[in-house]
């Protein structure tokens, strides 16, 4: 396969993390302790060695169960085995990176601030090393989606529902084996969710959630789904959500459709009785994806992979053994409006240990094109889209 220039990239970073294989925070404090509980819960704690701290060297006993070095270590000499994620906020994080940067430390190869080595959304470099110091393959986020019914007529519906002919209800043995697939292969994901349509209108949710809960927990970061806000989830629903620490997504389309989001304050009490983490997911206005009206052929073959790039949605949407590196372009196929080649998806069909890196960049979203086929015709994602529609407009029947 021919991939984008990205892929000698990191190639490069490849070669510095297999020499600097080891891992410091610089920080002990809450923020390090998060940082560590990433890397114990993704795999990547075998390689760390400890906390930098000038305030708590001194501490005999550590700091969750490992040393605490003076910051001197880093500066008396250049060290080259370890990467250092410092887990430290504000003007003083900024600030320890330009120091350690002024004697000689490269920013993105060998030290890091927390919030870009591990970040959700658009993760480079926790996937990379993870997959050259240990052939742990990592994903920022992915979802899975059961059916898409929905109760609602969005005009503007990112997943194009609208557009369906018919809804789908797929077979519940179907999706867990979809998910039997995938974490055969993903070793952790930041990020996992069971998408919708409404999730609470697919008939076999419970046995969904409590299925991956009980295999594959141990895989997942954030393990979430999103209610559109206008059905009361059951207490079975809402007693696996809680055993299995989801994180809801509710949203909120009470100024645009009041009338059906009189059950909103229901499912809020619902949760909170349960003890769910929940996330009030209100947004002023939608991007619009305006596929009938964008013409982006004129970029040429070099320009839409670099529109692609630029675009970097962050989402993986994985269905029938497929995973496909733009979910929008597959939600538009799905409705018979556009047809995507078959190198815009990766078929874990064909998966074996060889092609481990290859799908690691193509979840860092680098096919073989360099971009999908809706690319010329979308306006791309939050970050480059700068098309926006009300919220939750009802189309007209």
């Amino acid at each position: 396969m021919k991939w984008q220039c990205k892929g000698k990239q990191f190639d490069w970073l490849g070669v510095i993390f297999k020499k600097r294989n080891r891992v410091l925070i610089y920080g002990a404090g809450k923020l390090g302790a998060m940082v560590f509980k990433y890397l114990e819960e993704s795999g990547l704690a075998k390689q760390f060695d400890g906390f930098v701290d000038q305030r708590h060297a001194s501490i005999t006993e550590g700091y969750q169960g490992y040393s605490v070095y003076d910051p001197k270590i880093l500066f008396d000499v250049h060290d080259n085995e370890h990467i250092v994620i410092v887990a430290i906020d504000g003007v003083k994080g900024i600030k320890i990176m330009e120091r350690l940067a002024r004697v000689g430390y490269m920013e993105n190869t060998e030290i890091f601030i927390w919030s870009k080595f591990m970040s959700v959304l658009n993760n480079i470099y926790a996937p990379v090393y993870a997959m050259y110091t240990q052939n742990r393959l990592i994903l920022s986020s992915t979802c899975l989606i059961p059916g898409n019914a929905c109760n609602l007529r969005c005009r503007d519906c990112l997943n194009f529902t609208t557009h369906l002919p018919s809804f789908e209800v797929r077979p519940v043995e179907e999706v867990k084996e979809d998910a039997d697939i995938l974490f055969r292969w993903v070793d952790y994901t930041m990020r996992f969710q069971i998408s919708g349509g409404e999730p609470l209108m697919y008939p076999q949710l419970k046995e969904l959630i409590a299925y991956i809960g009980s295999h594959y927990r141990k895989q997942i970061g954030q393990y979430e789904t999103v209610l559109n806000g206008t059905v009361v989830p059951s207490d079975e629903v809402c007693q696996l959500m809680k055993q299995y620490d989801m994180m809801v997504y509710l949203d909120n389309y009470t100024e645009a459709i009041p009338k059906k989001m009189d059950r909103r304050q229901d499912i809020i009490q619902k949760l909170e009785k349960f003890g769910i983490h929940w996330i009030d997911n209100t947004v002023d206005e939608w991007f619009d994806l305006d596929i009938f009206h964008t013409d982006n052929r004129c970029m040429g073959e070099a320009g839409l992979a670099e529109y692609f790039d630029l675009c970097n949605n962050p989402w993986h949407y994985f269905e029938r053994g497929r995973m496909y590196a733009c979910n929008f372009a597959r939600f538009a196929e799905k409705t018979g409006l556009h047809k995507e080649p078959e190198e815009s998806s990766f078929d874990f069909t064909r998966m074996d240990e060889s092609r481990k890196k290859e799908l690691l960049e193509f979840t860092l979203n680098y096919n073989e094109r360099g971009y999908v086929e809706l690319c010329k015709r979308c306006a791309g994602w939050a970050s480059i889209n700068c098309k926006k529609v009300p919220v939750a407009v009802q189309k007209e029947e």
